[in-house]
């Protein structure tokens, strides 16, 4: 049997203070908080200071910004292998 190792792209999803959606950003944020650039190309996003472990997460009931989401959906995806 042969290991394979898959590298995975980590998002982290930011939904600063003064806005109700989230941004998506390679860099994970500072666990004080601060500024984030983003995917969408958009001016960077301040996240808040990390208060529980799977805050950067994404939500799926909440809004996203548009121009994050379409950069996200454009990350390159490592196909998965066939079974052997």
């Amino acid at each position: 049997m042969t290991t394979h190792s898959v590298e995975r792209t980590r998002v982290f999803w930011v939904t600063p203070e003064d806005d109700v959606r989230q941004h998506a950003t390679l860099c994970e944020p500072p666990e004080e908080g601060g500024p984030v650039e983003v995917l969408g190309g958009h001016q960077p996003v301040h996240a808040p200071a990390r208060k529980e472990p799977g805050q950067y997460q994404m939500w799926h009931t909440r809004p996203f910004c548009e121009r994050c989401f379409t950069a996200y959906l454009s990350l390159p995806v490592t196909p998965p292998e066939a079974a052997g």
